[in-house]
């Protein structure tokens, strides 16, 4: 009986022993080791609201085209991104197809830091940005690239998804990732 009383008290010991070791100060839900950066969320609304924050070329009349839009922070209070450059990504999407190809993407306003901003463009600038008239089927997409200190959150990189894709869902409620320009007959 004593060595059966022996054996709880040992491995009681042991117990104890390993639980108060195992304890660190760095566990908890995000560990110290890691950091966290606080990029800011921007949203890009058109100007007026449209359905689905898309606006229209009609490609009967390009020149008769004005788009304008708004960058603003979605929690205004927060700390503000060093600048932001509003950048302008080409795709060519027939109704038939959703692929969305990162590869031909260019600054369109440089250097924002001001929120809200209220930008326009035109059929033509958009053309002379990219060197080829606008065509049936083309969509712009306009996006931030956010700049926190000396790093910069692409809006549209080559491989992976970009500050351009948001937070999934806040579009339901007002906040859009991007502004959308198609061009349709």
């Amino acid at each position: 009986m004593k060595f059966r009383k022996l054996n709880i008290l040992t491995a009681l010991a042991l117990a104890v022993a390993i639980v108060f070791t195992a304890c660190s100060k760095d566990d908890g839900p995000i560990p110290e080791r890691i950091g966290i950066e606080q990029v800011p969320a921007i949203t890009m609304n058109l100007d007026p609201q449209k359905k689905d924050n898309i606006d229209t070329i009609r490609l009967a009349t390009p020149a008769a085209f004005t788009g304008k839009f708004k960058v603003a922070m979605i929690f205004p209070s927060s700390e503000k991104p060093a600048s932001v450059d509003i950048v302008v990504r080409k795709n060519n999407l027939p109704t038939t197809s959703t692929v969305v190809s990162n590869a031909n993407v260019k600054v369109f306003k440089a250097g924002v830091t001001s929120f809200p901003t209220s930008l326009t463009v035109t059929a033509a600038e958009i053309a002379a940005l990219f060197g080829a008239p606008v065509a049936l089927h083309d969509a712009y997409d306009f996006a931030p690239d956010i700049y926190v200190g000396e790093k910069k959150y692409q809006a549209f990189p080559t491989t992976g998804a970009g500050s351009g894709s948001g937070v999934i869902g806040m579009n339901s409620i007002g906040f859009y990732e991007y502004v959308r320009i198609s061009v349709k007959n």
